[in-house]
């Protein structure tokens, strides 16, 4: 979809419909080049989840400020009010195509938004809106690589929202193909990999965001050289 431009920020649509859960989601990517604050409002009926893909991002909530780097999350509740800016000289738009046409870039300021409306909100489960920084999560190391676990509890829209980072060494598979009746999203931070959905294979480079239906047999597995990093998370 073409990028949209407003108040310092250029926007496009990677995903967008409903799913078993969600009566809407919306997964965009994001650039801002405002050094001053841009207000924001999340809706009554609605989540917002931002990450950060490069560059560092203020997010101004709950009268604090946070400085998000790359990999930092930050979850926010139906109703609240947040703001964002640009941090740097190096804050300047970035038009985003779609995922995998434009690799990151460390000079930009550039995250992805997802925004949902669940179809049956389950009620204000976590009490306040939250920020998960990268630096403070700490790495567990396995025999394939390593996890960053950032969070699972419910949230006003789920009953349970999971949220990882894998680190999947060369030539690895994740694990075999498996199902599960949460929806999933993929968002390859570096590296490239292969994501077998169902009986089809597709090839995934820094950038690229994958859905992952209820209930459909996936798996992931590293298809370049080095190490591949990529966000993980379910929710239902």
């Amino acid at each position: 979809m073409p990028a949209t431009r407003q108040e310092n920020i250029v926007s496009t649509i990677l995903l967008e419909g409903s799913t078993t859960d969600m009566e809407y989601l919306q997964m965009s990517a994001c650039s801002i080049s405002s050094q001053k604050p841009i207000d924001f409002q999340t809706p009554d009926n609605e989540e917002q989840l931002l990450i950060i893909r490069s560059g560092e991002v203020v997010v101004h909530l709950n009268d604090s400020s946070f400085a998000l780097a790359k990999g930092s999350v930050a979850l926010i509740l139906p109703s609240d009010h947040y703001s964002l800016q640009g941090k740097g000289k190096s804050a300047i738009p970035i038009a985003i195509g779609t995922a995998g046409d434009l690799p990151p870039n460390p000079d930009a300021c550039e995250y992805y938004l997802m925004k949902y409306r669940s179809k049956n909100p389950p009620g204000k489960a976590v009490e306040n809106s939250f920020v998960k920084k990268w630096e403070d999560i700490p790495f567990k190391p396995h025999d394939k690589g390593g996890v960053r676990n950032f969070f699972q509890r419910p949230t006003s829209m789920t009953q349970r929202f999971e949220m990882h980072v894998t680190t999947l060494n060369e030539g690895l598979r994740s694990h075999d193909p498996h199902r599960h009746r949460a929806e999933e999203i993929i968002i390859l931070l570096d590296g490239k990999a292969e994501e077998q959905i169902g009986e089809n294979f597709f090839k995934a480079t820094a950038g690229d965001v994958i859905f992952l239906p209820s209930n459909v047999p996936h798996a992931i597995r590293n298809d370049g050289t080095g190490p591949c990093t990529y966000f993980a998370f379910q929710f239902e």
